[in-house]
Formats: structure tokens, sequence, C-alpha cells
């Protein structure tokens, strides 16, 4: 697995995305610290990872034809919410980095009730 914390893994993840056409591509792994977002020459970068380990991360890579960016929520290293304005109604798009099926069973209720309660806020505002 390629995460985008390894040197050299964002271009390379640039030239695919221009290489398929890709303008909306949701990211898990980022690894990077804190949430931000990132202008690049052909793409911008949201993401939302932790704050203090290069762990986990999600994020979206948003190519620079899209310009109609409403808003971004960075909800912690698991997810994040982006909203676009669409010509005939707005979209949102949910990027989320599920627990492993090791993992306790209290983390990944916790986490699917985290995805229920901000898929319900979500839908409310676009």
């Amino acid at each position: 697995m390629l995460s985008l914390y390894s040197s050299g893994a964002l271009q390379k993840l640039n030239q695919v995305t221009q290489e398929y056409k890709t303008d909306l591509l949701p990211i898990q792994e980022v690894r990077w610290l804190g949430r931000s977002i990132i202008e690049e020459k052909d793409c911008t970068i949201y993401y939302s990872c932790d704050d203090k380990q290069n762990i986990f991360g999600t994020g979206f890579i948003i190519s620079k034809s899209i310009r109609l960016i409403i808003d971004f929520k960075p909800t912690d290293r698991r997810m994040c919410v982006l909203k676009i304005r669409g010509k005939f109604k707005n979209y949102g798009y949910i990027c989320a980095h599920a627990p492993r099926g090791e993992k306790r069973e209290r983390k990944k209720y916790q986490f699917y009730e985290r995805l229920d309660r901000v898929y319900k806020q979500s839908s409310h505002m676009i």
C-alpha cells in the first residue's frame, strides 16, 4: 500500500489522475498531519489527518476543472466531507476509512455511528 506520506507519492498520484482524467478522487492513508487545503498546479487537495501521528487520513484530490466547491469539513483522521455545487443540485461526498476487520467491535460500532451522524448532517446541508 502506498501512502501519500511516502516520498514522491503525491506526484505519482497526480500523474495517474491526469492520465485517467479523474476530476474527483477520494483518498485514504494520506498520513499527513492536521487538516488543510493544498493548492497544486493541476489540482486541489483537501485532507483530514491525525494531529500528532502520521497515521490514517482521508481526503479528496479535486481537478482544477471543478471550481464550485461549497464546503470542506474535516471530521477527524478517518472521515471528511466535501460539498460541490452542481448545475441542478448540490452534491455531498463523504470519504471514510473504516476500521479493519480485526479491530474491536466497540471501535467499529463507534466509527459507523459517527459515519451515520455525518451522513445525516451532510444530507440536510446539501
